[in-house]
Order: structure tokens, then C-alpha cells, then sequence
């Protein structure tokens, strides 16, 4: 096999998404990447009312809301009885799908 077909390979593997690795997948090793620098400030231990990353029974009545009202939540900021929550996360440089995957990563390991 030349070295032209063993790069072309490997650069096709790469894009899609570190070989075998499915887009969801991908997407929560991106979010878990956002929320290791934005969101564990708050959704650690449960600052200011954020709940914390794991608590099922705090998330619970937030999933239940659905996907896409956490995710407008965390873009737009919301304000709620136990707390606030920062349009993204109080870091605007985030994009929409960074803060998407993000909530999609919390959820996963709230439920």
C-alpha cells in the first residue's frame, strides 16, 4: 500500500469521527470537552441553583421538558425558581452546536 493510500485513509477516519466512532458519540466527547471549561463552574456541585451534573432527581424534571427547551435555556439564559442560568453559560464565544452538545453530555449523565 503506498503512503498516499495509507494518509488517505487515515484522514478519512478522521473525519468520521475518530474511526468507528458514531456522530452522537462525537458530539458528547464535544460536549463533555465544553463542559469540563464552561459549565462545570456551576454544574459541579450545583452553584447558584444549576443542577449538578449526575443528580437524576434534580434533572429529572428538566428532561422531562425536553431536549430542545435545556438547549434554548442554555442559549438564551433562563431564569427559574432555584436559580439562573447564563445565555451560554456566560461564555458567548460558545456556538449554538457547542452548546448544544454540552446539554446533550449533562443529560447523558443525569438520566
Amino acid at each position: 500500500m503506498s503512503r498516499w493510500a495509507v494518509k488517505a485513509g487515515l484522514a478519512s477516519c478522521l473525519l468520521l469521527a475518530g474511526c468507528g466512532e458514531s456522530p452522537e458519540q462525537a458530539e458528547l466527547k464535544l460536549g463533555q470537552q465544553i463542559w469540563d471549561g464552561t459549565c462545570k463552574v456551576c454544574h459541579l456541585n450545583g452553584l447558584g441553583g444549576a443542577p449538578a451534573k449526575g443528580n437524576r432527581k434534580v434533572w429529572a424534571p428538566r428532561i422531562e421538558q425536553g431536549l430542545e427547551v435545556l438547549i434554548a435555556h442554555a442559549l438564551n439564559g433562563f431564569d427559574g425558581a432555584e436559580g439562573s442560568m447564563p445565555a451560554r453559560g456566560g461564555n458567548p464565544a460558545l456556538s449554538d452546536s457547542e452548546v448544544a452538545a454540552a446539554v446533550k453530555y449533562m443529560v447523558s449523565q443525569s438520566q
